[in-house]
């Protein structure tokens, strides 16, 4: 599949997508919402223009949340090898060219923008990053023009009545890196280009700037928005530490993951206010804030054991006779998926850029589970001769992954327990510090909120 057919129907694209949809929403993720479908404009062409702070998973979050053939945007360099450029037509992405690029080159992007054309009139839909670059960060960055310029030559090649729309969309990941978290995708209101149409008549930069900031007040109110330079830790940590008394100050069902970001915009907006009228005090809690991290993490705990204040004994001996008794099925679990469990961390552990190790693990995950699998079970069948041993072996791998990923993460979570506990009766001076500074983060929290 090249360039001239991308956005037809690819037999081969189809099933690698059923494969890999199936991984990201079901395994990969242990939440995968959508919400803000009644955005997306019927039997209109649009550009899908998403928040980019995840590398490829967000391309993925949103080529999985909605039925349409996407076929994405990326910058043209990466095409320059001609198998690295088959394969990405065939996962349907049009190289876009830069003015660094060359200027020969630019002129290539007429291709891309009539191609586009084709794949928006025949009922699919363009995907652009308007950030350019991704950012592990919980704010929207300054947005590129090259979601206007293909927008506007769209229209121009095709009369100014192809009636583009341009579909905002967030996402709001609740770790950014790891396994079995949660993933929310976010359609906003869209942006009819012909309303701009006239002015691009008169005055092209004008138009293009002017739907540019528009494009940034529709996105806004999609996601989490932490837009202070200096205090960025302060604000993402209050996000986690003290959400769930923020479901309870608003009366909101801090459980149902459709309010998160609503609950965490409304924190944000109360802590943004407190910092503007005491500009002077926000670095003292800032500081309290890091010292805070720097324990936590040299403890190895995580905010709600500490809010917990760790976890009751009866709950440790119950938990700790749990594991000891179930230990065989970890151990099985373990040695007939290791492999498919160590390669993706191993590899994404080697990535130096912090926000590709995501897509890493992702990519290599997806392909490493069902390769072993399956070697695994012609290795069986070698030794045994037996199809039905084989069909009982096949089907014992994904439960015993499942069993021994949830038998791993409860060890942690005990040993954790344990280590809270040893150190809530010890003399270690670190750990009522920490005790102590989480306490004042709260009391800070609870006078922003009073105030508010």
């Amino acid at each position: 599949m090249g360039l001239n057919n991308i956005e037809k129907k690819s037999v081969g694209y189809n099933i690698l997508k059923v494969w890999v949809k199936f991984w990201h929403n079901k395994i990969y993720y242990r939440n995968y919402t959508i919400l803000g479908t009644e955005n997306i404009p019927a039997n209109k062409p649009i550009i899908f223009t998403v928040i980019h702070q995840n590398a490829l998973m967000d391309a993925l979050a949103l080529l999985f949340s909605i039925k349409k053939q996407l076929v994405f945007i990326a910058r043209a360099d990466i095409f320059k090898k001609p198998a690295i450029a088959n394969i990405l037509y065939f996962l349907k992405i049009l190289p876009i060219y830069r003015v660094k690029d060359g200027f020969n080159t630019v002129k290539k992007n007429q291709d891309t923008i009539l191609k586009t054309v084709d794949i928006m009139t025949s009922g699919n839909a363009i995907v652009i990053l308007p950030e350019g670059s991704h950012a592990g960060l919980r704010r929207l960055r300054p947005l590129k023009k090259g979601f206007a310029h293909m927008a506007f030559q769209a229209e121009e090649v095709n009369n100014f009545s192809l009636d583009v729309h341009i579909v905002p969309v967030g996402l709001d990941y609740e770790n950014y890196h790891n396994v079995r978290s949660s993933l929310i995708v976010n359609f906003g209101e869209p942006i009819a280009v012909k309303e701009y149409i006239e002015l691009y008549k008169e005055n092209s930069a004008i138009a293009i700037n002017e739907i540019k900031q528009r494009l940034s007040e529709h996105i806004k109110p999609l996601i989490v928005n932490i837009e202070s330079e200096n205090n960025y830790n302060l604000y993402n940590e209050l996000r986690d530490i003290y959400r769930s008394r923020m479901a309870r100050i608003l009366r909101i069902d801090t459980t149902d993951e459709k309010n998160r970001i609503y609950i965490d915009q409304q924190l944000i907006e109360r802590v943004s206010n407190y910092e503007k009228q005491n500009p002077g005090r926000f670095e003292d809690h800032q500081q309290t804030v890091n010292r805070f991290i720097k324990l936590r993490d040299k403890f190895g705990f995580n905010n709600r054991i500490v809010d917990q204040r760790g976890l009751s004994i009866l709950n440790l001996i119950c938990s700790s006779i749990t594991l000891i008794a179930t230990l065989p099925m970890f151990i099985y679990g373990v040695i007939n998926n290791f492999l498919s469990f160590w390669i993706p961390l191993r590899i994404s552990k080697s990535i130096k850029d912090p926000h590709f190790k995501s897509s890493i693990k992702f990519v290599i995950s997806f392909l490493s589970f069902p390769v072993f699998y399956i070697i695994q079970s012609l290795a069986v069948l070698v030794i045994f001769n037996d199809w039905g041993i084989v069909l009982v072996y096949f089907l014992s791998l994904p439960i015993s992954a499942s069993f021994a990923w949830c038998w791993y993460n409860t060890f942690k979570m005990i040993k954790t327990g344990w280590n809270y506990s040893r150190l809530s009766y010890g003399k270690n001076d670190n750990f009522f510090e920490m005790l102590k500074l989480y306490d004042e983060i709260i009391m800070l929290a609870d006078n922003i909120m009073s105030k508010n």
